[in-house]
């Protein structure tokens, strides 16, 4: 049976070898990458600062190639598919490790043996201390040179596979094999390197080998067994890994991971290190260099000069950032100075170094499609000091959660640019409208009425009218970062251009998490109490100025602690509240209001009045005594109407009170 399952091994690893993607060959390093379909392949990676453009890959037949010279070290990398149009990982690579988007980059180790250089191991993903397992029972071996077998104990199982790097961690490809008494043997063929792995029980559990070699932090607070697989003298050999002290010892510099990524930053013309945690583009001369970051909500840049930046104040220097965007209408090829871009932009912000000790804000341009820019009154926070920084919102270039843009940064003097780097800078933005739901609630259709006799504005801009105010339906979702409520309406129009997406609707969030708070609401306008006490409260509008606020219940307000975006098409406006801001003892009830946004209302909600005007709603009961509500239409738990609790409020005494739902 031993030369029936090497056999059927050998079959199948033959096929999975002969695709092997990276190779070396004397000092240079060979990618190889099948993607038929593509029109033009590029390598990205650490060792060009994910340049999309920098190492073009030759078609031969289906498969993509390309060779680079690389000197030891640990590097990351994808494949650009059409100009940046798609980005793929590399099937076979040695290992890999997150990317930072949800998906993840190939990554290898090169390191110098006997003189020659060789791929030893994946090893961002042993980045951590390696913990050699004393206490170990032999279950390794080498059969015939060629195959390592490891021995797992489990006699309850009733199958087992091995999923590991070299399996692109998979939990059904390599099956393991029973060997009787209660023992299950995986036969791997592995070039050398060094290997994680775990074995995974009837296809739910996975579990760390109680005898591997050593063990590496897996990430999810658990154990990775691993091991290296080497040769001497022509003897394949298994064991703890060598490779880690063999690069240590050698002292390998490893290349930073040039990814953007979210950092914590304050726009104030100085540079901290976490501002620095991110990704870094050297210039030349004067241009030192750039910092780029993204959070859940705006683009940060960081310029840095040679000497400090206000010690170039007054002078003719331009310090620049160019975007596209996925909904720009009007597209420039070329900067203000003429320069001609990699790719086509939308949007132009402009630091004048000349006229900023005067001005001390930045200048927002959009493109006129001729190579033309005019000013745009949309503001962006600026600073300069030590380094020139930008803080750009995705709002203001129509850039929502999860999409791709791309940015170009400009140092002009005297009229002559440097663009760093030269091919742009690709960014995708985090995608926050994920998660498991936790919770969904269906409202009523067409009752955006409070009570049941509210009618609407006669103003044109709001037409059509019935369904503006109109939840349909809530989602809440739950993923790692954040809470994310979905609020659909029956209709959504923006005949104001709000920057959001959104003219009219406003919402209110109040939630309970844990015992204490308030029952009357934030600020006087909506009219209504609460039953049970709330301790966060959340307001939206299309206006962020004054529609993204977060407050606690003893009235701090942070406004970072939300984020926001409408898809106009689907009617939804997302409220994503961060986790890291919210104290979660007693579970999770809200209030969800919905009402008319007024730019110069109480508390921006539009008046409620007896006779509906131009501006105003109409079907105010004057006999409340201004204790009616201003509410249009809220959520309600199951055994209650939104009519009979907005209709609770007692005239000259009390508001309406209203009863929460239970999210978690």
């Amino acid at each position: 049976m031993v030369w029936v399952r090497r056999l059927v091994v050998f079959a199948l690893l033959i096929g999975v070898l002969s695709l092997a993607a990276l190779k070396v060959e004397g000092n240079k390093v060979i990618f190889t990458f099948t993607y038929p379909q593509a029109n033009t392949v590029h390598l990205a990676g650490t060792f060009n600062n994910w340049s999309t453009t920098a190492n073009p890959m030759k078609k031969e037949g289906d498969t993509w190639i390309t060779e680079l010279e690389l000197k030891p070290g640990t590097y990351q990398y994808k494949f650009v598919i059409d100009g940046g149009k798609v980005w793929k990982e590399d099937p076979d690579a040695p290992g890999y490790t997150d990317d930072g988007f949800g998906g993840k980059n190939g990554v290898f180790t090169l390191a110098l043996k006997d003189g020659k250089l060789v791929i030893v191991a994946p090893a961002p993903d042993i980045a951590g201390k390696i913990e050699i397992n004393e206490q170990r029972e032999e279950n390794f071996s080498i059969e015939d040179n060629a195959y390592v077998v490891i021995r797992f104990y489990k006699p309850d199982a009733k199958y087992v596979f091995i999923a590991g790097s070299f399996n692109n961690w998979s939990s059904s490809d390599t099956e393991c094999y029973s060997a009787g008494d209660g023992w299950w043997e995986a036969v791997l063929e592995l070039t050398p390197g060094v290997y994680q792995y775990k074995f995974v029980v009837d296809g739910k559990d996975w579990v760390a080998d109680p005898n591997a070699p050593a063990y590496v932090d897996d990430g999810f607070g658990g154990k990775n067994g691993v091991f290296e697989v080497w040769k001497e003298d022509g003897v394949l050999k298994v064991g703890a890994p060598r490779v880690q002290l063999e690069v240590e010892e050698k002292k390998v510099e490893i290349p930073k991971e040039n990814i953007v990524r979210s950092v914590e930053y304050s726009v104030d013309g100085k540079l901290t290190d976490k501002e620095k945690s991110t990704a870094y583009f050297e210039g030349t001369g004067i241009f030192k260099g750039a910092y780029v970051a993204r959070t859940s909500s705006a683009l940060y840049v960081a310029v840095e000069l040679d000497k400090l930046a206000k010690d170039y104040l007054n002078q003719n220097i331009l310090v620049e950032v160019y975007t596209d965007s996925p909904r720009m209408t009007s597209s420039n090829t070329k900067t203000y100075n003429g320069t001609e871009l990699t790719k086509k932009v939308g949007f132009r912000f402009s630091v004048n170094m000349k006229t900023y000790p005067a001005r001390k804000r930045g200048s927002f341009f959009a493109a006129m499609g001729d190579n033309t820019w005019v000013l745009q009154a949309n503001p962006f926070k600026t600073a300069v000091d030590e380094v020139v920084e930008f803080e750009i919102p995705y709002d203001i270039i129509g850039v929502k959660s999860g999409e791709m843009f791309n940015i170009f940064v400009v140092v002009s003097i005297d009229g002559k640019d440097q663009v760093v780097p030269p091919e742009g800078v690709a960014i995708k933005t985090p995608s926050m409208i994920s998660g498991n739901v936790i919770a969904k609630f269906v409202d009523k259709v067409g009752d955006d009425y409070g009570f049941g006799t509210y009618t609407y504005p006669k103003d044109p801009a709001f037409a059509p009218y019935k369904g503006l105010w109109d939840i349909t339906e809530v989602t809440v979702l739950e993923n790692e970062d954040a809470y994310v409520f979905a609020i659909k309406f029956a209709d959504m129009t923006n005949p104001w251009a709000s920057p959001k997406g959104f003219s009219h609707q406003l919402v209110n969030i109040y939630l309970d998490t844990k015992d204490g708070g308030r029952t009357n609401t934030y600020k006087e306008g909506a009219r209504v109490q609460f039953k049970e006490p709330w301790d966060y409260f959340i307001k939206i509008a299309g206006w962020p100025d004054y529609g993204q606020v977060f407050a606690t219940a003893d009235g701090k307000e942070i406004p970072d602690a939300i984020t926001y975006e409408a898809d106009p098409a689907d009617k939804v406006v997302y409220v994503i509240a961060f986790k890291k801001y919210l104290d979660v003892q007693t579970g999770i009830k809200a209030y969800i209001l919905s009402m008319s946004q007024d730019g110069f209302g109480t508390d921006h909600i539009r008046a409620v009045t007896p006779n509906a005007s131009q501006w105003t709603l109409g079907g105010y009961p004057s006999d409340s005594k201004d204790y009616a509500p201003w509410v249009l239409d809220i959520i309600v738990p199951e055994g209650y109407t939104q009519e009979e609790m907005l209709k609770s409020y007692i005239p000259g005494q009390a508001y309406a009170t209203l009863i929460p739902v239970v999210i978690k």
